[in-house]
């Protein structure tokens, strides 16, 4: 998709009011989709709420070459069947960050694993070098050549006490999958703690698995026999399309109510947007917002859960073009997650980046042009920038939209934005 000659035209100048549904979270799909193939061939595990883009077929595929039978229609994913091959298509690994996942269910499911390295979105250095060493701790012994990682552990893996230098998502969730089936108890210290991890653990723990402490800094699993149990579960909802979708509405001076979301995921976003002067009020399962299009110079720092998550830093930017003043965002997470700023620029934003930090000067005005989005969440900034820019945007990058969003440009329009895809 690469080559995808498809891009978006955005005409700014109109306020996003109305309703918008946000779908099943794409990063809590990826890892529960995964995790079910850890199920006994016999069993059947159902997940609800699987949203329908471009990385959950990849990941259909990456099971259904293990072995396992899947079936996919309406947003309700079924998988069954044996785990039986230990060597995935290595473009199909390079394709997706969601890849990585499987390195933790072949080791604990097959004890031999035999991929390549994941691709996704190009923000940085992502190595998975906290997955590797933990997973060498339990008994996985390993090595690499030419993009391949190939995985053993002839007598299984063993519980440890493990303590991650980086708080990684993607080995927190590698490391509870493996840990699901090695022997004795496995204890994970300084941890990831985001919703996606307990959706995992809530899986799991449905699956058979006993889990504590998901959410906080320390996980405990013991290893468990194989699931024979069929399971059911309903993935939650996306946080980072919910925070894209308010920062959106703040951008336009819209008034919006975002809908089927989980408003303490966001919590932090929410905080710091109320500060700057845009009126938001969540209930059980939706955020209602108000905005001006005017907002107070932002000073963000970008980290892990519960902090401001990363995915939201280049729509942040943009918002605070809107700002009076000079703000600053600082990505502690990916600090290489600045491309798209050289894009903005040719539309008049006036940004100085510097290491892992950029600062921006409010401008209020910018112009649009033809620009092209690198990754998922620059292009997804990119449109957003062309909401508030005169004249049209012409936004290359589809292809990296539809990764990571169902039907966004149809969302967008159905809020009252000028947008087309041709």
């Amino acid at each position: 998709m690469e080559n995808d000659n498809r891009h978006i035209f955005v005409k700014g100048g109109k306020r996003l009011q109305g309703e918008v549904t946000i779908e099943g979270s794409k990063n809590s799909a990826l890892v529960c989709m995964a995790a079910s193939a850890l199920a006994d061939k016999d069993t059947t595990v159902t997940l609800n709420n699987v949203p329908d883009i471009s990385d959950v077929y990849v990941m259909i595929d990456l099971l259904r070459a293990l072995g396992k039978t899947v079936t996919y229609e309406n947003e309700v994913f079924k998988i069954t069947g044996e785990l039986k091959y230990t060597e995935l298509p290595r473009e199909l690994c390079g394709s997706i960050r969601g890849s990585t996942y499987f390195l933790g269910v072949m080791m604990a499911g097959l004890n031999h694993a035999y991929l390549g390295l994941p691709g996704g979105d190009r923000i940085g250095a992502r190595p998975i070098d906290i997955h590797l060493d933990n997973l060498e701790m339990m008994g996985m012994k390993y090595k690499m050549d030419g993009g391949v990682v190939e995985g053993t552990a002839p007598n299984g893996l063993s519980g440890r006490d493990l303590f991650l230098s980086f708080p990684s998502v993607g080995a927190t969730c590698n490391i509870i999958m493996a840990a699901s089936r090695a022997k004795g108890k496995t204890t994970i210290s300084n941890c990831a703690k985001e919703p996606e991890i307990v959706d995992l653990a809530n899986l799991l723990s449905q699956m058979g698995v006993k889990i504590i402490g998901a959410g906080s800094d320390k996980i405990t699993i013991y290893g468990s026999a194989p699931i024979k149990t069929d399971v059911e579960h309903d993935v939650i909802s996306d946080r980072i399309e919910t925070g894209v979708f308010i920062t959106a509405v703040a951008i336009t001076g819209g008034d919006a109510v975002i809908k089927n979301c989980t408003p303490y995921h966001n919590y932090p976003l929410i905080s710091m947007l109320s500060k700057a002067g845009v009126f938001i009020e969540a209930n059980d399962n939706e955020i209602h917002v108000v905005s001006t299009g005017d907002v107070n110079a932002l000073k963000i720092t970008t980290m892990p859960f519960p902090g401001v998550a990363t995915d939201l830093q280049p729509l942040l930017t943009v918002l605070a073009l809107k700002a009076d003043g000079i703000s600053t965002i600082t990505d502690l997470v990916f600090p290489e997650r600045f491309s798209y700023i050289y894009e903005l620029a040719k539309m008049g934003a006036k940004l100085e980046h510097s290491g892992n930090t950029v600062r921006i000067t409010g401008v209020k005005r910018i112009d649009g042009t033809k620009v092209v989005g690198s990754d998922i969440r620059a292009a997804t900034a990119l449109v957003c920038a062309g909401l508030m820019a005169d004249g049209v945007t012409e936004v290359e990058g589809m292809h990296h939209i539809e990764r990571g969003y169902k039907d966004f440009v149809g969302k967008l329009k159905s809020l009252g934005a000028e947008i087309m895809i041709k």
